[in-house]
């Protein structure tokens, strides 16, 4: 799976970037909260989803970790497609999507350009769990660097064959064992230990 692209910025638009990696330039399909993230030049890491149908392949590409994780959250919902799930994002931020479905206000997801009202209920309805059970199995205190580096390690057990509900399961427990996030590979050798 093509998990990350580092390149130089060669152009970029609120909905898209184009990353050159050795004299090829590799277009991604990104959020509004990306685009603001990036520098106009220099070189940059996104994380990425490749989604591929019958008559098209795209990547999309997100500067946290966050962002592509509840990207592929919404991608679960049933309806609801990658365009979709990237205009959500655009939309409102992370924490602000991810407080409304546990608080069920689908009313404040309806603000998001695209989403309607029964688009919002079923993200609601379908997410409110397994949001409420990620924000609540992971560690208090963390800094961004400490969730980026669960969100990591949590990707690399997917990587290796696991379920998304199984690893971040199992980096949960890693993590509250260890009492540090600081280092994947600890964090990863710990989680593997898990046993599903």
């Amino acid at each position: 799976m093509l998990d990350y692209v580092r390149g130089m910025v060669a152009s970029k638009s609120p909905a898209r970037i184009v990353l050159e990696v050795s004299n090829i330039g590799y277009l991604l399909h990104i959020p509004l909260s990306t685009f603001e993230k990036i520098p106009d030049q220099g070189e940059v890491t996104l994380r990425t989803q490749l989604f591929i149908r019958d008559d098209q392949v795209k990547v999309f590409g997100f500067f946290t970790e966050e962002e592509r994780g509840l990207f592929q959250l919404l991608l679960s919902v049933t309806g609801i497609g990658p365009n979709t799930a990237i205009a959500i994002l655009s939309g409102s931020s992370v924490d602000d999507i991810k407080r409304a479905v546990i608080m069920e206000d689908a009313k404040a997801l309806e603000k998001i350009k695209g989403v309607g009202k029964k688009t919002s209920e079923r993200i609601v309805l379908e997410l409110k769990e397994r949001i409420k059970e990620i924000a609540t199995t992971l560690p208090s205190g963390l800094d961004s660097r400490q969730k980026t580096t669960i969100s990591d390690a949590i990707m690399a057990l997917i990587s290796l064959g696991y379920g998304r509900a199984v690893a971040e399961k199992a980096v949960s427990e890693a993590a509250k064992k260890l009492q540090t996030v600081d280092n994947i590979e600890v964090l990863v050798r710990e989680a593997l230990k898990y046993k599903v």
